[in-house]
């Protein structure tokens, strides 16, 4: 089952955690820094054709239940579709 990237929600992360997004070829790791700069979110996507598949998605402890997996993955999906991507596994939207 996938999911329409293009139909997804963004959710930015909320201050004072910002985004970082890197691509290298089909990879692209995006990951959301604290203010001291370190990572309080990260994941890893690859692109394979037109989908998307999301890996090593991963919360720092300190950093949970405050919504930046969320803002993460919606990073994670806008970085996919801005590489002309549309689908996702369910877990990634």
């Amino acid at each position: 089952m996938t999911t329409d990237l293009t139909e997804q929600l963004q959710h930015a992360p909320a201050a004072p955690y910002e985004r970082e997004i890197r691509t290298e070829g089909p990879v692209t790791v995006v990951s959301l820094h604290d203010s001291s700069g370190e990572v309080a979110v990260r994941s890893t996507i690859a692109v394979v054709g037109t989908d998307v598949i999301a890996d090593r998605v991963e919360t720092d402890a300190a950093h949970r239940r405050r919504g930046l997996g969320r803002a993460m993955m919606s990073a994670s999906a806008e970085a996919a579709v801005a590489q002309g991507d549309r689908n996702a596994a369910d877990g990634l939207a």
